[in-house]
């Protein structure tokens, strides 16, 4: 699969440098996680393992490829997201070019692709992939990404940073201190928003984060996913309520990691999920 920068090929044979593609779970038990997706989305699994970037859970829905998870080294269970680089190595000295630390050293993970993480100058983590040839990624459809929102407190560095890396135009709602919101696009395509934490909510461990709007089926419903999700294990952030993008709601898995919840056949008026968020249990 080739990464462009937008406007040099047609959008529909191509991905753009610096769009989603590919999320990944970091989780402090593999096991427990798989079983809890499995029963909220239908995700089935294919394990990988090899000698220099370990082993890694390839989740698939349908059979395409939605997400991979791998095991935790730490105490902490988080959802990545990474964003498309035509070269990996050479968009990570430009990241660090720009103040971005990178934690996590380039490798190749098979069916993926070459990937990195780093920390940017906001201080959120976010990985980088080069996709290889034969890379799949199913988005837009329930139980695969829907949409991504960075919330963090340096909302202004956080536009900055990644409008240098890869040229995205924004529009900004609401203002610096209450309810900023602000959607990035490449070409006339809305890829994220950024969020401004509320500052009411922060404590000395807050810390930035993505969060992950995961695709609920219309049959199913965003209210009867989150009792599926207690039933399993997990626990309510925000209970569901509607928004101009469907009606969502905020979870953590048993292990920890926060992610949301959307049926997008459910819209109602503006808001977003991060704006409620209290950001720490």
């Amino acid at each position: 699969m080739a990464v462009v920068v937008p406007g040099q090929t047609p959008p529909q044979w191509q991905l753009y440098a610096g769009m989603p593609c590919w999320i990944e779970l970091i989780t402090t038990n593999l096991e427990q996680a798989q079983e809890f997706y499995a029963n909220l989305f239908d995700w089935r699994y294919e394990t990988h393992s090899d000698p220099v970037s370990g082993e890694h859970v390839i989740a698939l829905r349908e059979g395409f490829p939605v997400a991979s998870l791998r095991a935790a080294s730490g105490e902490e269970s988080c959802w990545r997201l990474y964003l498309a680089t035509a070269d990996c190595n050479q968009a990570v000295a430009e990241a660090e070019s720009h103040g971005a630390t990178m934690t996590v050293p380039v490798n190749h993970v098979p069916k993926v692709g070459r990937k990195a993480v780093l920390v940017g100058p906001s201080d959120a983590e976010f990985g980088l992939l080069e996709p290889e040839e034969s890379w799949e990624f199913d988005v837009g459809l329930p139980g695969t990404l829907m949409w991504a929102e960075l919330v963090t407190i340096r909302a202004q560095t956080a536009d900055v940073f990644f409008q240098e890396l890869f040229g995205y135009a924004h529009e900004q709602f609401g203002t610096e201190h209450r309810s900023d919101y602000s959607v990035w696009y490449l070409g006339e395509d809305s890829v994220l928003a950024r969020v401004s934490m509320i500052r009411d909510f922060i404590t000395e461990t807050t810390k930035p984060h993505w969060l992950l709007y995961l695709g609920v089926e219309a049959e199913i419903g965003t209210d009867e996913m989150v009792r599926r999700a207690i039933a399993n294990g997990g626990r309510v952030r925000v209970d569901p309520y509607d928004s101009s993008m469907g009606r969502m709601a905020v979870l953590r898995d048993p292990t920890g990691a926060r992610f949301a919840v959307i049926d997008q056949t459910q819209a109602g008026e503006y808001g977003t999920a991060s704006n409620f968020d209290p950001y720490e249990d």
